[in-house]
């Protein structure tokens, strides 16, 4: 999760739903997580990050995420801007900030309005325990 200096919330919007997520993917073999999400941020963003701290690891069956094929554990890192020009990538419809209180339609698959405001909260309140279902 990446936040902008005004706070508002760096989303991608998703071209299998056209719904808009936290930008990040799957963990590819030989990548370590933040290894991961610095790739899927540059990938996704064109934006170089460093990850700051890890916020929480949701366990999907915990939240009422549709029902899906696989079972899945969503790390979520808080990680902050070394640049800041957005070039979406090639996989995604758009980036862009929004406010906390003006979230888009969510691509519920990968996360949830409950889940964004949780992790929103951790940032804003520099709460560094990690939550974990």
């Amino acid at each position: 999760m990446l936040l902008s200096p005004d706070n508002k919330i760096l989303l991608a919007r998703e071209s299998g739903d056209g719904k808009w997520s936290l930008p990040g993917g799957w963990g590819d073999i030989g990548y370590t997580p933040k290894e991961t999400i610095i790739k899927e941020f540059w990938e996704e963003t064109g934006l170089q990050v460093t990850t700051d701290r890890l916020l929480a690891v949701f366990d999907k069956k915990m939240h009422p995420h549709p029902p899906q094929p696989f079972y899945v554990y969503k790390m979520v890192f808080y990680c902050k801007a070394v640049t800041t020009k957005i070039n979406k990538g090639f996989d995604v419809l758009d980036v862009q900030y929004f406010d906390i209180d003006n979230l888009p339609p969510l691509s519920e698959d990968r996360i949830l309005k409950s889940q964004i405001e949780l992790l929103y909260q951790k940032i804003i309140n520099n709460d560094i325990s990690v939550w974990a279902d």
